[in-house]
């Protein structure tokens, strides 16, 4: 079950419509920008960006590995959904704590961030989908790092002499800010249409 619930955060990208091979990371200003980060990472097939849409806790319980091969399984096999999901809303949405009765597939947001729901409408057809906004920690040589490496040994910034020497650069908050998906959400994908027709593509594309 792990295994499909890992595919359909990849195969999501299909849904939301079509990640640009590129070395930057774009800032995820919104949840609309998030999906249209999808669209291009699925249209371009750049794993990496469409990895950089997903929330910390989609990437704590499903590894990128597991993520990397499933986006490469799937890819192929999702073209019903591309360009066809249509945004209907973009909501705040108040934290919920998660349910001890979920199963273990699905994913909860971090506590104490902010949330929003996007409901998408596929062939008459709607269900929501939670977005939660991340701060990235800064660079290591940057000058909003904790702390920095030399050769073999760590150093935290207040307990050395002279760390501008070593942080030079610079990593704005607004910059390392993003909404990300939060997908298997428990609350709306457990009995989600379109979640349903995502897995019955999987197990049809199986079958074969």
């Amino acid at each position: 079950m792990k295994t499909t619930c890992a595919l359909f955060a990849l195969i999501l990208a299909g849904l939301l419509s079509t990640a640009c091979t590129s070395t930057t990371r774009p800032v995820l200003k919104d949840p609309q920008t998030t999906i249209e980060v999808m669209r291009a990472s699925y249209r371009e097939d750049d794993s990496g960006l469409f990895l950089h849409t997903l929330g910390r806790p989609v990437l704590r319980e499903y590894s990128e590995h597991l993520l990397r091969v499933g986006w490469s399984e799937i890819r192929p096999h999702v073209g019903e959904f591309i360009d066809r999901a249509e945004v209907v809303s973009v909501n705040d949405f108040g934290s919920q704590k998660p349910d001890p009765l979920a199963p273990a597939d699905f994913v909860w947001p971090e506590e104490d961030t902010k949330l929003k729901v996007v409901r998408l409408r596929l062939d008459g057809e709607e269900e929501d989908f939670l977005f939660e906004l991340e701060v990235d920690e800064a660079p290591e040589n940057t000058t909003q790092a904790d702390g920095f490496w030399i050769g073999d040994r760590y150093f935290v910034k207040t307990e050395h002499p002279s760390p501008k020497t070593y942080l030079t650069e610079d990593s704005p908050e607004a910059e390392r800010t993003h909404w990300r998906l939060v997908f298997p959400y428990y609350p709306f994908q457990q009995s989600g249409p379109l979640t349903a027709r995502l897995q019955q593509t999987i197990t049809n594309e199986r079958a074969k």
